[in-house]
């Protein structure tokens, strides 16, 4: 499973992403070729990145046959087919976490348990807590700085928000894409299920913790799973400042995120945002296609292509 999920990736990448040359010459000129030389073709002006967002759903067993176990090398062959640069996961426990990093070799990771603010442990036993893990493909991405905070009026510290039912959090991270050099910033979170002010509250408190991580208004995304419709009032502010990337692309769908391992639910909890003067969304899909299992999750993922220019 493992080589084949590596030569997936490899052979995905050579072909899904377009990176532009990050020489000292101006975007899109040819450099002037030295004595003897031949001229070199114009560099790209532009990076495309794949983004998904995943809620993994957490391993119950009241699930049955859509438990984690039974699900877990279909979330693989997803990775290994959708390839993306960065991917978000709700949910996410440590054995899963840990099962995904092992089958997924080219990728690391990031996150913060929840309720403990640690890293969660590599263990492939059973883990009750939740990571809003972040993973990012290190053959197209460094991170080069990151952090954790949570949806309360604390978010400094491990806290629970306003009517929320569980601690919610944000985890974030500031990447360089290594072939051009850009930089841009990721940010995946889960909002509360039951607390509808804390909903309310959480997006608020995003747009201002966005524009205090990310003062120079670098390219970035925001990734989870909001269970909310983009209808929902709760997402004024988040819209003066982002952009949905499924309103915008111009290959996009109108499918529900949030399956219950039915498929017949019409909500669309999960969404992925973006902003940037130089960024443009080309693409949006709800992943809700044949990875090898019924379900990838009681959520379909969801994936968007990006496009960088100078």
């Amino acid at each position: 499973m493992i080589r084949k999920i590596r030569t997936m990736l490899l052979l995905g990448t050579l072909t899904a992403f377009a990176a532009c040359s990050s020489s000292d010459d101006a975007p899109g000129e040819t450099p002037n070729p030295g004595p003897g030389q031949e001229p070199q073709e114009p560099s790209k002006s532009y990076t495309d990145l794949r983004v998904v967002s995943y809620n993994v759903r957490v391993d119950n067993s009241a699930d049955g046959t859509n438990a984690w176990t039974y699900r877990k090398e279909g979330a693989v062959t997803m990775i290994g087919r959708e390839l993306p640069v960065v991917m978000g996961l709700q949910e996410a426990q440590a054995h899963q976490i840990t099962y995904l990093a092992q089958n997924c070799p080219d990728y690391a990771w990031y996150g913060l348990g929840r309720d403990t603010a640690a890293v969660p442990p590599e263990t492939l036993s059973y883990s009750r807590e939740e990571t809003m893990a972040i993973f990012y493909d290190t053959r197209a991405v460094e991170l080069q700085d990151k952090g954790t905070f949570w949806l309360s009026e604390t978010p400094d510290k491990v806290s629970k928000g306003w009517d929320a039912n569980y601690n919610r959090t944000c985890t974030w991270g500031q990447f360089r894409h290594k072939e051009s050099g850009r930089i841009f910033f990721f940010f995946n979170t889960h909002l509360d299920d039951s607390g509808k002010v804390a909903r309310e509250e959480s997006v608020k408190l995003l747009v201002a913790k966005m524009k205090e991580i990310n003062p120079r208004r670098r390219p970035s995304f925001l990734t989870g799973d909001f269970n909310s419709n983009t209808t929902d009032a709760i997402f004024t502010p988040l819209f003066a400042y982002m952009n949905d990337a499924r309103a915008k692309a111009p290959v996009t769908d109108n499918r529900a995120t949030w399956n219950n391992y039915t498929g017949t639910s019409t909500a669309k909890y999960d969404h992925i945002f973006y902003n940037g003067d130089n960024c443009t969304a080309r693409e949006y899909r709800t992943l809700d296609g044949d990875y090898g299992v019924p379900y990838l999750s009681d959520h379909y993922p969801v994936a968007a292509v990006f496009r960088l220019q100078d």
